[in-house]
């Protein structure tokens, strides 16, 4: 790693731990590292390991985007930049509130299998699927789901592109009210800001996805990072053969997924039916 990555990587550390409100000695008490440490971290002057960076960027609570661009630099570093593991960290880190969307990302893709993707989450929703993983602060966790989606949604510039597997639409958190509550949100969807295709059940298949990712495409010429997120750990992989193959994978999904109005449609009917309405 250069020291001009260095110096980035550490004046990004440092501005989030003051946004955070947090001086360096408290950070360096907490996790039990010097201060003078915390210190040459921030100014470029120690190549932290990637452990140490994941550790401060989950205590800081930085977004996802921001962490797998991060965590990729110094996996380079490392001699890891195929794949590497990391442990989830705390949900401060997962569920982590942003201002503004960092100019960082250009282009989000997800596919998801088994419940509603945390940017399109509505609070209750969130809460639920919090409660229900055993999480203690899920009032706090919706409030900074709800934070970020305006961030990154409403204020960003970042094409968000989802493809739904309409299973997650069949189990939901709490009663039948928060998954209503959660299909008319999908439902409303600005599709100028978000391509939400539904993923219908049954029919042939053209694509299959082992489980749900993310695909980060970033700014200039930093490589873009597939993230697969798991309860204690998540997998980062950078090597261009994994970051094909799961762009590939995507594309055949949304072949396979309703257009945006069908998808659209498909919530309402959805919505409808869990209703008992008619229509």
């Amino acid at each position: 790693m250069t020291d001009a990555a260095l110096v980035r990587i550490g004046g990004e550390l440092r501005r989030y731990r003051e946004d955070a409100g947090l001086s360096g000695s408290a950070v360096a008490r907490e996790l039990g590292w010097s201060q003078p440490k915390v210190s040459r971290v921030e100014t470029g002057r120690f190549a932290a390991s990637l452990e140490e960076i994941a550790t401060l960027l989950d205590y800081y609570g930085a977004p996802e985007e921001v962490r797998a661009e991060l965590l990729a630099t110094v996996a380079r570093r490392e001699g890891l930049a195929g794949a590497w593991v990391v442990r989830a960290g705390g949900t401060r880190r997962r569920h982590g509130e942003l201002r503004a969307i960092e100019q960082r990302v250009t282009r989000l893709r997800q596919h998801q299998g088994l419940m509603v993707p945390g940017l399109l989450q509505t609070r209750r929703y969130a809460r639920g699927v919090a409660d229900a993983l055993g999480f203690a602060d899920s009032d706090a966790i919706a409030t900074r789901r709800v934070a970020r989606q305006d961030a990154f949604i409403s204020e960003g510039s970042a094409r968000y592109e989802v493809v739904l597997d309409a299973r997650a639409l069949m189990r939901w958190p709490g009663e039948p009210a928060v998954m209503a509550e959660q299909l008319q949100h999908l439902a409303d969807v600005d599709p100028e800001r978000v391509d939400l295709r539904i993923l219908p059940p049954g029919g042939e298949a053209a694509a299959f996805a082992i489980a749900g990712f993310m695909i980060y495409d970033f700014t200039d010429d930093r490589p873009s990072v597939v993230m697969l997120e798991s309860l204690t750990a998540d997998t980062y992989l950078s090597d261009d053969v994994d970051v094909s193959a799961y762009a590939s994978t995507f594309e055949r999904l949304q072949k396979d997924a309703l257009n945006g109005e069908a998808s659209r449609q498909y919530l309402e009917t959805t919505l409808r039916n869990l209703r008992g309405t008619k229509g």
